[in-house]
């Protein structure tokens, strides 16, 4: 087994509750040009990376706010080496809301083929809020999650990847 320069990583273990039990996974935190982890860990990012931020005139939106029905494929491989990740953990926020809604973010693809599920990520209420909530998502076949706003309401969207989840080679 190949010897791994710990100098580079740090080691925690997180609790991750699964129903009435829970699982112990590895945590990894690394530089992003530290060696490839094995399948298993999650790797958390040294800082997290913004993929996606509606509030910019660049963004597929023009700087504005997503509406009911709206929805964006957002590529997350600016993260990541796209060859390594099954998975990624995206904060994703709303803020300067208006009305109530919620936001989907699942694993999509840039044709919008992929329908999303049935359950929200982030939920709001009322006017003015920021409000964030950390989703494990798959990721797409075009290196994408999709995210879809649902509701009455609107809301800039932010996306920052924080970590991703190695490929299980078998």
């Amino acid at each position: 087994m190949p010897r791994t320069d710990h100098s580079r990583l740090s080691r925690r273990r997180v609790i991750v509750a699964g129903g009435a039990a829970a699982v112990a996974v590895p945590l990894v935190a690394r530089p992003a040009a530290a060696a490839a982890p094995s399948a298993g860990t999650l790797v958390v990012l040294s800082q997290p990376v913004r993929v996606f931020d509606s509030r910019e005139s660049s963004s597929v939106l023009g700087g504005e706010k997503f509406t009911v029905g709206d929805a964006v494929a957002v590529t997350v491989s600016a993260a990541y080496d796209p060859e390594l990740a099954s998975a990624v953990f995206a904060n994703v926020t709303v803020t300067d809301t208006e009305g109530a809604g919620f936001l989907t973010v699942w694993a999509g693809d840039a044709s919008g083929d992929v329908d999303p599920p049935g359950t929200s990520n982030v939920n709001w209420g009322s006017a003015g809020l920021t409000l964030a909530n950390l989703a494990l998502t798959q990721i797409g076949q075009e290196n994408s999650i999709e995210v879809r706003c649902g509701g009455a309401g609107s809301a800039h969207v932010i996306v920052d990847i924080q970590g991703y989840v190695p490929f299980e080679v078998t």
